[in-house]
């Protein structure tokens, strides 16, 4: 390191520290002495877990102590989520539906027996009917041991009392956990003034929540992820402590994923304004991440299953979709450019077109004659995105890209896609319109950056 002129010792990160990637021991060090932010998915999500991750997830929350805090706007963001039918009632709604898609599976096998036997002529009293009779009981009777499986299995997840909170033990537990650990409500004037900031940093796309007003919702709904950061770098301030928080919002307006590895890191942005504000660390953890790393730094190893890890990192893969990154986008682009030209231009056009391509737009793209229908157009799409999932080029699960947008008819007035693309395809539009090719965007000249810059290239 080297003094600057005011004496001040300053090395590599100086000033750059949203860059660095922690070391397992740092955040570690924070879970043990720093503070511990839950959000609202993470308190909500009890009930969406099996009884054994749910325990342990509690059983970490417990043993973190005075280290736990929750903002006041989780708990507002709690109580309104956690009353839904689908919260509280999450394991047997799972259940039916798993049966249901059992059931008309059942039913579409019979009716394919059916047809099969009618199109070979076989007749009632042929040899072969007698083992197909035998083979149906047998398909019965393991749809009826299935329905008692997973039945049995729901009534075991399931959080038992729900909806009476004086009977929910989930309630309980976190009534004892959170005493005296819960932020102070706003003002209105606090309020106000977090909601004004939250929109003129949405139009900034500053970090955090601004993905929250691309989706149309109220303002106040809207500047949750900013309220809930608000309170959290006022508590940090207080404390004089760095901060773990802890949330399965994967959404790019928290975290930056890196390209290779697709590891999650807190967003540069935010790293940075914490420590301009409070002088602290920031550091960010899915649940599982938690669960996993609580084992060492509490003291909890032989007390958390380790199985719940992996089943907490499976339910966040599952139920959590990533964002497109603009190497995403190049990724699935190259490959429409072969597999299906004509989605390649819609989507090129959606981002000449301020992210929507009307119909008619779409029949001269693709050569259409007028009596041709586009049902299934957006198809290739996700085909391909699923392939490049499979193939470990998209970590995740990836948002829906191409939608069909309809104006009260059958028919689709055009296709659309998620706002927050918009900018990114309209760059990979320019790129294409001027070299011919898909390409990541690059800040230099340099031939080796030209040719870094075409890695997605077919």
């Amino acid at each position: 390191m080297v003094s600057s002129e005011h004496g001040e010792l300053r090395g590599l990160f100086s000033g750059f520290e949203g860059y660095r990637t922690p070391a397992p021991t740092e955040v570690r060090a924070a879970l043990a002495h720093g503070v511990v932010v839950v959000d609202t998915n993470v308190l909500v999500d009890l009930y969406r877990m099996n009884r054994q991750v749910r325990e342990d997830m509690l059983t970490v929350l417990e043993a973190l102590s005075d280290r736990l805090w929750v903002p006041h706007q989780v708990l507002i963001e709690f109580w309104r989520n956690q009353q839904q039918p689908g919260v509280l009632g999450h394991h047997h709604v799972q259940a039916r539906d798993t049966l249901t898609a059992m059931t008309k599976a059942h039913s579409s096998i019979g009716d394919s027996l059916k047809r099969w036997a009618r199109a070979v002529h076989l007749s009632e009293d042929a040899p072969i009917r007698d083992e197909l009779n035998q083979l149906e009981g047998e398909l019965d009777a393991t749809l009826s041991r299935l329905r008692e499986v997973l039945e049995r299995q729901a009534k075991v997840d399931q959080v038992p009392g729900a909806p009476d909170t004086s009977a929910d033990p989930v309630i309980g537990k976190l009534e004892g956990l959170l005493q005296g650990k819960v932020g102070a409500a706003p003002t209105d004037e606090q309020l106000v003034r977090w909601i004004s900031e939250a929109r003129e940093r949405a139009q900034r796309r500053q970090p955090p929540g601004f993905r929250d007003f691309d989706d149309g919702k109220p303002d106040q709904t809207a500047a949750g992820d900013y309220i809930v950061w608000r309170q959290l770098s006022a508590e940090v301030a207080a404390r004089g402590k760095d901060v773990v928080f802890v949330t399965r919002d994967l959404k790019e307006d928290w975290w930056r994923t890196l390209a290779v590895s697709g590891d999650r890191l807190p967003r540069i942005e935010l790293v940075h304004e914490l420590r301009a504000e409070t002088g602290q660390q920031l550091y960010m953890l899915e649940p599982s991440g938690l669960l996993d790393l609580a084992q060492d730094s509490l003291d909890l190893r032989g007390r958390v299953a380790s199985t719940s890890v992996d089943a907490l990192r499976q339910m966040e893969s599952e139920s959590s979709t990533i964002e497109w990154s603009e190497e995403t986008l190049c990724y699935l682009l190259a490959t429409l450019q072969h597999q299906s030209p004509v989605r390649f231009q819609v989507l090129l056009q959606a981002g000449r077109a301020n992210g929507f391509v009307d119909r008619e737009t779409v029949y001269r793209l693709g050569g259409y004659e007028p009596n041709r229908m586009l049902r299934g157009f957006t198809r290739p799409v996700a085909t391909a995105a699923r392939r490049l999932q499979a193939l470990g080029l998209i970590k995740g699960t990836p948002e829906e890209l191409l939608r069909a947008v309809y104006d009260g008819d059958v028919l689709a007035a055009g296709f659309d896609v998620p706002d927050y693309t918009i900018p990114i395809l309209k760059r990979i539009a320019q790129n294409f319109d001027t070299h011919g090719v898909v390409t990541l965007e690059t800040d230099t000249d340099d031939e080796d950056a030209e040719h870094d810059s075409e890695a997605c290239e077919d």
